[in-house]
């Protein structure tokens, strides 16, 4: 009686235990990211030449004052670019890992919701594209961190993003088009209004590394051959483990 007593005393804390950290439950990992608070983050910048000229590319990434009519007092994480190379990506990315929950070697379901500010009205018409509809927002998320790699040699040396993203409007292995970036409150001038894209419905399939990491990263791959400042303020994340 005592040694069945003792082996149930084990079974109930064990499920106590489970219980209370949500292990083996099936129940989804969610994040949520305020981006007045940049911690983690990082910025990039893919598809362009490895020699590119700084000043007419005019790469930017800063942790920056919200335009005013946004409100005062806050801030976003600010990408801007100019598009000479008729297809430049930039995109913000953060990992996460075993401290938030996550396994080594597993493989999760990524939804990733995200808001952003941008002034580009509908409608417009601009050089290779519009500077709205021409400029595709994308989710991603890979069990490797994304990084800009530079393959070729001499005058043709390119950066290329290491995980598979697809080009402008087509999605890639780890990569979902949401949207683009033109404004959706039908103002016509250039001031900053929120816009909210995510890829509910259609998750991104990813497996940890062996130590539980995997990168989130969102960003916008242009078709238009100007300009593109974008302030992003927050990201969602919910982690699925796939059954």
């Amino acid at each position: 009686m005592k040694k069945r007593m003792q082996i149930l005393m084990v079974v109930l804390f064990c499920a106590v235990l489970l219980a209370g950290c949500g292990a083996g439950d099936g129940s989804p990992l969610s994040f949520e990211f305020d981006l007045n608070d940049s911690e983690g983050w990082e910025g990039g910048f893919t598809d362009l030449p490895v020699n590119y000229e700084e000043d007419i590319y005019e790469l930017e990434f800063a942790h920056a004052p919200l335009p005013e009519e946004l409100g005062a007092g806050k801030k976003g994480l600010m990408l801007r670019s100019h598009n000479r190379s008729d297809d430049l990506f930039m995109y913000i990315s953060r990992r996460l890992g075993a401290a938030d929950g996550l396994k080594p070697d597993t493989a999760y379901l990524v939804e990733i919701a995200v808001e952003f500010a941008t002034s580009v009205p509908a409608g417009l018409v601009g050089i290779g594209g519009s500077p709205g509809e021409s400029v595709f927002v994308k989710v991603g998320a890979a069990g490797e961190k994304p990084v800009a790699l530079a393959v070729g040699e001499g005058e043709q040396a390119y950066y290329e993003l290491n995980i598979d993203k697809g080009a402008q409007s087509d999605a890639g292995r780890y990569t979902r088009v949401v949207g683009n970036i033109a404004k959706e409150d039908g103002s016509e001038d250039d001031s900053y209004a929120l816009k909210s894209l995510d890829n509910e419905g259609e998750a991104i399939e990813v497996t940890t590394d062996g130590e539980g990491n995997l990168w989130i990263f969102v960003g916008t791959d242009s078709g238009f051959e100007g300009l593109t400042t974008l302030y992003y303020t927050g990201v969602q994340v919910t982690l699925t483990e796939k059954a």
